[in-house]
């Protein structure tokens, strides 16, 4: 197996089962609310706990990796996520819940703070495009978990399995990757950078806010207008889609006007469907809705092509932490807001103003390119 082949492999892998890991809570929220006789709501509290979680590993695990690498990041957070979720299988109250997908989310963001630099560092032409492949392994980990949860519907029994599969085969992939040693031309983040964090930031906070209730409020917004959820499944294949598609135009186009390409429609198609009330209508503007949440799919490539190397894994994650925090709380802003077609409809406005601000206000220097590749 080439190197390149390696790397790729040892970066999707452990990518997808951290989504398969992360979002299996979200097909046993009504059998854990049974089991510890606790409300739904009590058991969503698991979504900004993880995302916290989350927000705080990859800040963290980020300074690490410009230490000791990234594979060794990898590796421990794979570790972790797996782990987690096999003690979730053990859980004796929904505090224990709380706590392990803390620590779920703290592993699952470590290991995808990384995998934005490594493609970076491991791809030149393409790292949008093998990006949004890799990013839209978040639509491909939540169909596993309906996939197994079909097979295995005991939560105990279902967590167990998550685990027990994410551990063999992302510690086993994690293992092939092997890291470039690179030399830069800058050392440590300077003023210049300022500008670009706070804009990257802008849309990483819109990125987060507009796809998370995709992934967590969708079926239950179905379920309120009685439609199927079985169109969770379409949805998430149009979404893994408009992932892909974006990631390769962001190649073509450049990340910032693809960014604008899909943030715009996707800020029209949000504002249609505030004002629709048929479901067959809801139905229909969703798709569009799902499709322009794929300006998130190049975002952590794109972030990690605009800082030197030794700092690459800590800036990334910086600029990932506001958007992690938000948008772990984007489903219970929704549920705030009134009917969730008209919550989400405004989180999605909202989100995708904030990632057009965020793309038009981004100026790269050209020199740029340098500080990335060389070696």
């Amino acid at each position: 197996m080439s190197g390149l082949s390696r790397n790729i492999t040892g970066i999707m892998v452990p990518f997808l089962l951290s989504a398969y890991t992360v979002f299996s809570i979200a097909m046993i929220i009504t059998d854990i609310s049974r089991a510890f006789n606790v409300s739904i709501t009590d058991v969503l509290v698991t979504v900004p706990v993880d995302f916290v979680g989350g927000a705080i590993g990859g800040l963290a695990m980020g300074y690490v990796a410009d230490r000791i690498g990234r594979k060794p990041v990898i590796l421990i957070a794979a570790i972790m996520f797996s782990v987690g979720t096999i003690l979730g299988s053990l859980a004796g109250n929904i505090i224990e819940i709380y706590i392990i997908w803390f620590i779920i989310g703290f592993g699952v963001n470590a290991d995808n703070g990384m995998a934005y630099p490594l493609i970076v560092e491991t791809l030149r032409r393409s790292s949008g495009s093998i990006g949004g492949i890799t990013q839209s392994l978040y639509f491909l980990g939540f169909l596993l978990d309906s996939v197994t949860y079909i097979i295995i519907h005991f939560w105990r029994y279902y967590l167990l399995a998550i685990g027990i599969i994410s551990l063999i085969f992302s510690v086993g992939t994690a293992i092939l990757i092997n890291e470039n040693k690179m030399k830069t031309v800058r050392k440590g983040l300077t003023r210049d950078m300022v500008p670009k964090t706070i804009s990257l930031s802008l849309v990483t906070i819109g990125a987060f806010m507009f796809t998370v209730p995709l992934l967590s409020v969708v079926p239950t917004l179905l379920n309120e207008i009685n439609v199927s959820d079985s169109f969770v499944t379409l949805y998430s294949i149009v979404g893994f889609s408009g992932f892909v598609i974006a990631g390769i135009l962001s190649d073509r186009f450049g990340r910032k006007y693809t960014t604008l390409m899909f943030t715009v429609p996707g800020l029209i198609s949000s504002l249609i469907l505030y004002f629709i009330t048929s479901s067959f209508y809801i139905i229909i503007i969703m798709i569009p809705v799902y499709i322009f949440s794929g300006f998130f799919s190049f975002l952590g490539v794109w972030v990690g092509e605009n800082y030197p190397f030794e700092i690459r894994a800590s800036a990334t994650n910086i600029v990932f932490f506001a958007g992690r925090i938000l948008g772990g709380f984007s489903p219970f802003i929704v549920s705030l807001i009134g009917p969730l077609r008209m919550g989400l409809s405004l989180i999605c406005i909202i989100s995708a103003l904030l990632a057009i601000i965020g793309a038009a206000t981004l100026r790269i220097k050209k020199s740029d390119s340098s500080i990335i590749y060389s070696r």
